[in-house]
């Protein structure tokens, strides 16, 4: 086994299967002299499943609060010479989790950084949906689903004007009515994959349009209370369509009514209102809610 060199190891870890540990994360684990871990316990954890045993190694604990704090620390050690690692819970650091500010300062300070690639549920996802973007779009990754519903209303509106092939994470806590924003949103018929526990024993992928996943999550949750456990990956597949003639559809004097629709309702229970009076989509409605200067004249 040859000496690392000094630097800042970025390493992926299983977010499952302990078997995709890679032998070069192996090594670095083994050899680094600093970890900065997500998590102290759940690293201590992956020790012992791995059957790992550093001969030396202090570990610290970096997430989301105290990352500023702790990157001076780090670049101290960096500056000695040292080998630092660095993991997150599962899966690949910098990716919905903690380590981006460290990995800039790292590079901003001059030293090396090193990547160790292995798992992520970002690609893993991506790689079992079989959706292909059409041509000119790419796919695009949005981390998780806001909690509060304003907020994760207007992502998932911005993620339907993008278009393309869409991954979000998403809270095993709010996930109905996170797939029902969805729907509100994206529309029915939009092809999804829904991912949970990948790699695990409790795996679960879904694949269909959001209304037929809605249906098949409920039915399964009805008789699995395991299918409320666990975070999820959802992929979109966000087919390019031809423009909403919402102008058309809603005559000139029905303004002041969309306008007061609009004013006095939530967007998503406007949308259904707009969509049941006009024949538009609920998609389009919601679109055309948000829209500046549509019929009503008013700024959404």
């Amino acid at each position: 086994m040859t000496e690392l060199n000094p630097g800042l190891y970025v390493i992926a870890t299983p977010i499952g299967h302990m078997d995709d540990l890679s032998p070069h994360a192996r090594q670095v684990l083994t050899q680094a002299d600093l970890i900065c871990a997500e998590d102290t316990r759940q690293y201590r954890h992956l020790l012992q499943l791995a059957q790992i045993s550093p001969v030396s190694q202090k570990v610290i604990t970096i997430h989301a609060h105290n990352e500023a704090a702790q990157t001076a620390r780090v670049m101290g050690a960096l500056s000695e010479g040292k080998r630092v690692g660095l993991v997150s819970d599962a899966g690949t650091p910098g990716i919905a989790d903690p380590g981006q500010r460290l990995v800039d300062a790292a590079w901003s300070h001059g030293f090396a950084v090193f990547p160790i690639a292995g798992p992520s549920a970002l690609t893993a996802a991506l790689s079992v949906c079989g959706f292909t973007p059409q041509e000119g779009r790419a796919w695009s990754f949005w981390g998780f689903l806001p909690a509060r519903r304003s907020a994760r209303l207007k992502l998932l509106q911005a993620i339907a004007d993008t278009g393309g092939v869409c991954l979000v994470f998403a809270s095993p806590h709010r996930l109905e009515e996170s797939i029902e924003d969805c729907i509100t949103v994206l529309g029915e018929q939009t092809q999804t994959l829904l991912a949970k526990e990948m790699t695990k024993r409790f795996e679960t992928l879904w694949r269909g349009s959001l209304g037929d996943i809605r249906q098949q999550r409920a039915d399964r949750a009805a008789l699995d209370p395991q299918t409320r456990k666990g975070e999820y990956a959802i992929v979109f597949a966000i087919r390019e369509t031809a423009p909403c003639p919402a102008t058309e559809k809603i005559p000139g004097d029905w303004a002041p009514w969309l306008s007061a629709v609009r004013r006095a309702l939530p967007k998503s229970e406007a949308a259904r209102i707009v969509s049941a009076a006009t024949g538009l989509t609920r998609q389009q409605a919601y679109s055309l809610l948000l829209t500046p200067n549509s019929p009503d004249g008013q700024d959404s």
